[in-house]
């Protein structure tokens, strides 16, 4: 006890960098990474949901991304860029190459 009443600035360090440790993981997880589109002919939320929602549900995925792009309903356009969102895999390599087909 008397090692640390006299170092308690060490404690209290020791603290500190556990506590922005946690904050810093828990950050992490929660942060999301998108993916930009641009919308083709016979696109449609349902079908992007099926190719790009992994292990999401699709309705959820949907609802997803309606409010990344701040749509009032499901409809898309032809040439409209579209943020989908892209679930982040610890440990899992997740590039895509340059023109290979959605």
């Amino acid at each position: 006890m008397t090692f640390i009443k006299r170092n308690s600035y060490v404690v209290l360090i020791i603290v500190l960098c556990m506590v922005f440790a946690i904050i810093g993981v828990n950050k992490y997880e929660k942060e999301q990474t998108v993916t930009k589109i641009t919308i083709i002919e016979g696109d449609t939320l349902w079908g992007l949901a099926n190719h790009y929602s992994e292990n999401m549900a699709l309705d959820k995925w949907i609802k997803e991304v309606m409010k990344l792009n701040d749509l009032s309903s499901a409809t898309i356009k032809k040439g409209e860029d579209l943020l989908l969102p892209a679930a982040r895999t610890m440990g899992k390599n997740n590039t895509q190459l340059a023109g290979v087909n959605r």
